[in-house]
């Protein structure tokens, strides 16, 4: 049975940045021995964690990749947000943001998962880490000292800490029968990568009585749109051919960025809010998805889940520095702990946003709209919301106040 200090059970975006974190953690000549567990090759089209969709990494989580010598590698599969403006279709509210107006060169940037996976695979491939993929976990046996991993291929692996990052439907949270609550918001968003007369930087997002309409700029010109709608409208938009797709889309958005001029492959995903109380258990934490998953009305799902991921390698760190057992309790209480203040903001901040916007009550209408106004008139207003979302622990106040 191959042994391990840390077995992470997921090599998305998540895992695979928590397992390269670790990688480049070492004290007096010792480092951590890891195993990463992925049931999908890095370029398969079918891997959930590298899918067709585009993210926007926030402020703070490129810091973050910068800090792990990754960014240079990602920086090619990237458009930085400069703008993000945000209205409320047919009524008069509305609130731009700036990049100068945090002190930052870009609130964000907007990258490919499918172009990211290899990126970050190809960096694995170069650290001591040890890749079990494709492969699954098959049974997961918790013990005092250490937990038992069987894995699809028959190979048997032991590890003092467990780290669930294999997303929603997680098997290392299936199997240990952890209660998760779950809220299904009875929307779908609907995705694809658009081309628009009139490319930029500016992240657009508007709300509709269906439901939030995002655009964020893209490598090559293009943008990533994501279209919340209700389950059926949903289905109706993806029976729909490209030119009457391209024309719903239009009149949905209008012409701030001139005529939509190409449509590309349509996906969709349903939205629901999932998460678990607590993120640990006996030598085992859960990380990203498999810990919670959110609504896209905010685009904080995956920056949530590095904060995860990150948090959780900073404490290895120190349990690196002073010896510790890596599974213990006391670490993962710290960790736990740790967290919950950030996902009980982001999760709270999240699930508002989708109550005040997606319905048409004529009082919560007048009240968004005067709330945007506001924030435009007086910044500051927002600001904590803004360096919250853009992943800065502390509070920045904007030039334009």
């Amino acid at each position: 049975m191959d042994q391990f200090d840390i077995a992470i059970v997921g090599g998305g975006m998540a895992g695979a940045t928590l397992a390269l974190a670790l990688a480049g953690q070492q004290q007096q000549g010792r480092r951590w021995r890891i195993a990463l567990i992925e049931a999908h090759a890095p370029h398969s089209q079918t891997h959930p964690g590298f899918d067709s969709r585009a993210i926007a990494l926030a402020h703070g989580s490129v810091a973050r990749y910068q800090q792990l010598g990754l960014w240079n590698a990602l920086a090619p599969h990237a458009a930085p947000i400069h703008t993000i403006h945000v209205s409320d279709r047919g009524h008069w509210g509305q609130v731009k943001m700036t990049a100068a107006e945090q002190g930052v060169d870009a609130l964000g940037q907007v990258v490919e998962l499918e172009r990211v996976g290899p990126v970050l695979h190809q960096a694995l491939a170069q650290t001591q880490v040890v890749r079990f993929c494709p492969d699954a976990l098959a049974k997961l046996e918790q013990q005092p000292q250490a937990c038992q991993l069987t894995l699809e291929s028959g190979a048997q692996l032991s590890a003092k800490l467990v780290v669930a990052a294999d997303g929603g439907p997680s098997l290392v949270r299936q199997q240990l029968k952890l209660p998760v609550s779950r809220s299904d918001y009875g929307q779908v968003a609907v995705i694809t990568n658009v081309e628009l007369s009139r490319g930029g930087d500016i992240a657009y997002e508007r709300f509709t009585d269906e439901g939030p309409l995002a655009l964020l700029p893209m490598t090559g010109g293009r943008y990533s749109l994501v279209w919340v709608r209700h389950e059926d409208q949903a289905e109706e938009l993806m029976a729909l051919e490209d030119e009457p797709f391209r024309q719903a889309l239009q009149r949905a958005f209008g012409y701030r960025l001139g005529e939509v001029n190409r449509v590309g492959k349509r996906f969709s995903y349903p939205l629901v809010l999932q998460r678990i109380e607590r993120p640990i258990h006996h030598r085992v934490a859960l990380i990203g998805n498999a810990a919670q998953t959110l609504h896209p009305i905010a685009g904080q799902g995956f920056n949530l889940g590095m904060r995860d991921a990150l948090t959780l390698a900073d404490r290895l760190a120190q349990a690196l520095e002073q010896s510790e057992d890596p599974g213990s309790f006391a670490l993962l209480d710290d960790y736990a702990q740790g967290r919950k203040p950030d996902v009980d903001r982001t999760v709270g901040l999240t699930n508002s946003l989708v109550k005040l916007f997606s319905n048409n009550n004529f009082l919560l209408q007048v009240g968004r709209n005067l709330g945007l106004i506001a924030m435009d008139l007086f910044p500051s207003l927002g600001q904590e919301m803004v360096s919250h979302t853009m992943g800065q622990g502390s509070k920045r106040r904007s030039a334009r106040w």
